[in-house]
């Protein structure tokens, strides 16, 4: 008896691409991709989306022609690769999504290649401008505590959702680590606490009387912090030591680049301390550090190393 070939029936479907949307962020939130991931893919939908296809007709309508179409378009008006590719992107999901419950007839997606620019980074003597610590008697409280984030952010190179998410009792002065428990992917790590942040942080949870439940760094009824506040506590902070604002992340570039910079060339250490989960991720940051970075880098390359301990012992056999 003959096998049986199996057909794929695309399923009829009266739901709006509006609808289906709502249903497959549903299923992302069900499946527990992060906050950041749902709002970054609800402002797709608010704001991109729309552009490609009436998002109140049949899924039908958004066919590989359409996004094709609005590649073109991006591309024609300049748009930067990174945001072209980043479209694309959430595109395919959520249309993946879609071909997996059959409301649409698959279609090849290619995702374009991004152009990675060079981290930016805070130089050593905007640094020094930033990290000058404030006089206490006179300062504003404001002014303090944007000072001790700086110095947070620079001293563990964590992203600006895991600072506003950590907890005074995540300060461990005994074991000198720092519980980062809010995590890109979901996990918790603990990292170590610099004698220098050690000191500062120290003297800032006394001084501010905090408890410890509460998050170290809050707004001022103690509730937690918003990215948007932070950005402009940061912006203000910046602009009084006459430094530009160049985002909360190029804390965490910097930290990335002096780490780098000060001998220390071990990426299995930097991948723990960024909280990479895959090791490519740490070596496409570094292969993105400033372009000056490799001369500093040389200085530890082993062959360059050898080479200069041979001709330091040949001009001595001279001597």
């Amino acid at each position: 008896m003959g096998s049986k070939k199996l057909i794929n029936v695309r399923k009829s479907t009266q739901k709006s691409i509006s609808e289906l949307y709502k249903e497959y962020l549903n299923y992302c939130i069900s499946i527990g991709q992060t906050d950041g991931t749902i709002v970054s893919k609800t402002s797709y939908f608010k704001f991109t989306l729309n552009k490609i296809v009436n998002v109140e007709g049949n899924i039908s309508t958004f066919t590989q022609d359409k996004l094709e179409k609005h590649i073109i378009m991006m591309r024609k008006n300049k748009y930067s690769s990174n945001y072209i590719q980043g479209v694309v992107i959430k595109s395919k999901a959520f249309l993946t999504w879609c071909f997996n419950h059959q409301y649409i007839e698959k279609f090849k997606i290619k995702i374009p290649q991004a152009t990675q620019k060079k981290k930016t980074v805070y130089t050593e003597e905007e640094l020094k401008k930033l990290l000058k610590k404030p006089n206490l008697k006179t300062c504003l409280v404001g002014t303090y505590k944007n000072w001790v984030t700086v110095n947070t952010l620079l001293g563990t190179g964590c992203r600006a959702e895991t600072l506003l998410n950590i907890l005074v009792k995540d300060v461990d002065f005994i074991n000198s680590t720092i519980l980062f428990r809010h995590m890109k992917m979901h996990k918790q790590i603990s990292v170590p606490l610099s004698p220098t942040l050690s000191s500062v942080l120290r003297e800032y949870i006394q001084l501010l009387d905090f408890k410890q439940d509460d998050f170290l760094f809050p707004k001022l009824n103690k509730k937690k912090m918003s990215y948007d506040t932070l950005h402009q506590n940061i912006s203000i902070f910046c602009k009084h030591r006459n430094i530009q604002m160049r985002g909360i992340n190029t804390f965490r570039n910097t930290f990335a680049t002096l780490f780098i910079k000060n001998g220390n060339n071990n990426i299995y250490l930097l991948q723990k301390l960024l909280g990479h989960s895959d090791i490519r991720m740490t070596e496409r940051y570094i292969n993105l550090l400033p372009c000056q970075m490799a001369e500093d880098i040389n200085k530890y390359n082993p062959l360059d190393v050898l080479n200069q301990q041979r001709l330091s012992i040949k001009r001595g056999g001279k001597q």
